[in-house]
Parts: structure tokens; sequence; C-alpha cells
């Protein structure tokens, strides 16, 4: 077992969309549900030693504004100096910040909507198992180890999504890895590319995953591997140091 999990490396990939989140709520003035958009704007409201803060959203088409609660009757001394001044101050980062907080949609039950455009990947190795100790360790925390590929140079990635992103598989792998998604779709298909199921702890293969949107807590695996005629080099898959294995049909 312990040659079955050498060199394995685990990623974890974060993708955070580069337009700042609005939110689907109803409007009261247009009597149907509306995007609101962060106005980048503050709302504090000191009472003695406690504050309130609220962002500040603004309807897209009538303006009519919707306050989403970042700090409720808090003392002034809990929150840090610089930062109280950036409230007032309505400092754009500071509101750009607070509005890709997931947790303060989740708080104030607000709808989260990720606008179409670009994204970025806050890509992270968290480790890569190849030693006696790591495989104990694996063991332990219950790994995956009896259903990972034996080829050296695995690649257990699992995807961070705070929040939802009309993003298919296919283009998230083809622009991370710098190949086309008909490369992407074809190493579906012949299980380059596979993603874990929990319930069953197990890697499946199938040319549909490709297809699939990317979400939260998604785990795939990416083998070290050139097979098929016509593929290309594939420096970003495979970590340096190590040979590429081709699969038999």
């Amino acid at each position: 077992m312990k040659n079955n999990i050498q060199k394995i490396r685990r990623e974890r990939w974060k993708l955070v969309p580069e337009a700042v989140p609005t939110v689907r709520r109803n409007c009261s003035k247009c009597k149907e549900k509306r995007e609101f958009i962060n106005s980048m704007k503050f709302r504090v409201n000191a009472n003695g030693k406690n504050v309130d803060v609220w962002l500040i959203y603004r309807c897209e088409k009538c303006s009519t504004t919707w306050n989403m609660s970042i700090f409720e009757r808090s003392p002034v001394s809990a929150i840090p100096e610089e930062e109280y001044a950036g409230f007032q101050a309505n400092d754009r980062l500071l509101a750009e910040s607070y509005g890709r907080r997931m947790d303060l949609f989740v708080k104030n039950r607000a709808e989260a909507v990720t606008p179409e455009g670009g994204y970025r990947i806050e890509a992270e190795a968290e480790s890569e198992t190849g030693t006696e100790e790591g495989a104990e360790a694996g063991r332990e925390a219950g790994a995956e180890e009896n259903v990972l590929p034996a080829e050296s140079g695995f690649r257990r990635i699992e995807l961070e999504v705070p929040f939802p992103m009309v993003l298919r598989l296919d283009s998230l792998l083809a622009d991370r890895l710098g190949v086309s998604r008909s490369m992407v779709k074809r190493w579906c298909g012949q299980g380059v590319v596979v993603k874990l199921d929990r319930e069953e702890n197990v890697w499946k293969s199938e040319e549909r995953l490709c297809r699939e949107k990317v979400r939260n807590g998604l785990v795939i695996g990416i083998r070290p591997v050139l097979s098929a005629p016509e593929t290309v080099p594939m420096p970003q898959v495979c970590p340096p140091g190590l040979t590429p294995v081709k699969l038999k049909a």
C-alpha cells in the first residue's frame, strides 16, 4: 500500500470572482426580485459605547437601498481603530473586502450572486505524501489511500468555491493547465482526470465529468499521463522530475 501513496500532491484551489458579488432580493419599489449592487459605502450608527455598521447595497433598477449588517450593537473598542476609520471614510477596499465575505451573506440571509466575468485562483499546495510517517498520518485521518491511483505524481485537487459560479470544469482546467477544452474532455474519457466520490470513497472516470459545474468541495484527481495521439506536453500536469506514464487502452 505504501507504494500507492508515494508523491501524491494535495492541492486546494480557491476560486475568487474578479467582480464583487451582488445580492438578489425583493425590491420594495420594483415589486419584484432585483439584483442589489454593492455601493462601496457604509452606514455607521454610534450610540454611546456601541456601534452598528452596515454595508449599503442599491437596487440596479431604482437605487432603493438595502443594508447588510456587519456589526450589531458592538463595542467601539472591539473594532480595530484603522478599520473603524475606514468605515467612516467609506474606504473602497474595505467595502469590497466585506462584500466578498460569504459568512456575512449567510448571517443576513442574503442570496449572493456572482456576476459574469473573470476569476482568479488562489492555489495552495497542502502537502505531498511520500514518507512512511506521512502514510501513517493519512491512514489515521481516514485518507483515500486505498483508492488513489498508483502513479507517482498524482494530483489531488479540492476546489473551494465560496460564491456560486457559472463555470464548467473543462473551462477551469483548460485555463489552469494551458490546454484546450477538447483535450480536457479527452482526459476525462481516458481517466486522466477523475472525480472523487466521497460516499463510495472511490475515484470515478467519465467523459461527462468535463461538463460538470465547479462547486465548493469538488475533489478531482489528475494523473501525470500522456495518452492517445495528438496530445501535447503536459508540464503543468506532471510535476518537475517525474516521467509521464502511458495508460493502457
